[in-house]
Parts: structure tokens; C-alpha cells; sequence
């Protein structure tokens, strides 16, 4: 039983306008920072083993602290990004609605929306299920990891933990949305999830 410790980054640039950021490479803001210092902490006496992070440096930033203070190797797993929005990187939603209103209006119903040139919901999921898996594979039975990534992949974990199906905007969906450094925490069972907690923010 490998239990995984998955933590979304702190406040980028971006996240507090409510600007669609998907893969674009922003930093951390002081607050993400902050938010950072105090998450540490919290995490050093789980067992943790191996510290595995999105490549894009908002999540890197996050767990990196734990990988110094616990003297681990943080590696990076692109399939952790967050999702790639295509044409609506870096916009707004009334920029959004406006150039793209029919589409846009789906989204906010709950549909899996393709962004042209980008992705769906149901890829991220694939992609994020299939990392872990691999993971989970690859470590012992009491092995702790702790995975940086992203609000969009972190609730797509918890709906797969949960036995939800890849279906829907994972923003309209059972969950409400995680946190800046929230951790959500499952168990991997002979390759079957099972959610323990969702969205812990004590440290906040």
C-alpha cells in the first residue's frame, strides 16, 4: 500500500485574478511564498520517501522545502502539469465567454470542454492516474510520496480515488475546488485508489 501525499502549489501569479494559467510558467507570489513557509512544516514527520512534482516551477517551489529539509532528490513528472488550455492561456473567463461564447457557456455547465490546441479534462486525468500508477508500481508497500502539482490534476486524483468517472469540468464536479497548498491524501492499493482526505488546510 503506497500512500501518496498530494499537495497543489502555493499562490502564482495569476490565481487570485482567476486567470486561466494552465501551463504557463509563473512564479510563485509572496503569498505563495508564505503559504509555502508554513506548509513545510506540517509535512516532515509523515514518513515521507520520494518527492515528485510538475516541472512547472509554481509546483517545484511548493515541495522543494520538504525536499531540502528531509535531504531528498525532488524529481519531475510533466504528466503533474496542470492542463493545457490552447487557446485560453493566460486569458480571463469574460475574455473567454466573449470570444469563445457557446463553448465557454458549456464549460461553466459542466461539460469536458476541448480548448482548441489544448486539452480536456479526461486527458489530465489519463495522464495524472497513469503517473501515479507508475509510482505506485515502483515504490514499496510503505512508501510515502508527495506529489506537487495543481488545483486541476489534484481534484481529478481525488475524483479517481473517490471512483468517480472522468466525465465533466472538474471545477463543477462533487468537489469544490483545493486550495493553495492543500494536501489531499489516498492510498494505492494493488493499482485501486481509495481517498483518505481532501483539500487539509490546517497550516492556513
Amino acid at each position: 500500500m503506497t500512500t501518496f501525499l498530494i499537495v497543489r502549489h502555493g499562490e502564482a501569479e495569476g490565481n487570485a485574478e482567476g486567470r486561466f494559467i494552465g501551463q504557463i510558467d509563473v512564479p510563485l507570489t509572496p503569498l505563495g511564498r508564505r503559504q509555502v513557509e508554513r506548509l513545510a512544516p506540517t509535512l516532515l514527520d509523515l514518513g515521507i520517501t520520494k518527492i515528485v512534482s510538475s516541472d512547472l516551477q509554481r509546483a517545484a517551489e511548493t515541495v522543494r522545502p520538504v525536499a531540502e529539509l528531509l535531504g531528498l532528490m525532488l524529481e519531475y513528472e510533466p504528466r503533474f502539469r496542470e492542463i493545457a488550455n490552447g487557446e485560453w492561456a493566460g486569458l480571463m473567463a469574460d475574455d473567454i465567454a466573449t470570444m469563445w461564447p457557446e463553448r465557454f457557456a458549456a464549460y461553466r455547465a459542466g461539460e469536458d470542454v476541448a480548448r482548441e490546441g489544448g486539452e480536456r479534462w479526461e486527458d489530465v486525468q489519463r495522464r495524472v492516474r497513469e503517473a501515479l500508477i507508475e509510482l505506485a508500481s515502483a515504490s514499496r508497500s510503505d512508501d510515502v510520496v508527495l506529489v506537487g502539482t495543481h488545483a486541476g490534476p489534484a481534484m481529478a486524483i481525488a475524483r479517481w480515488a473517490a471512483g468517480h468517472p472522468p466525465i465533466g469540468n472538474v471545477f463543477t464536479s462533487e468537489f469544490p475546488p483545493v486550495a493553495n497548498t492543500s494536501v489531499s491524501t489516498f492510498q494505492m492499493i494493488s493499482n485501486n485508489p481509495r481517498l483518505i482526505e481532501y483539500n487539509r488546510i490546517h497550516h492556513l
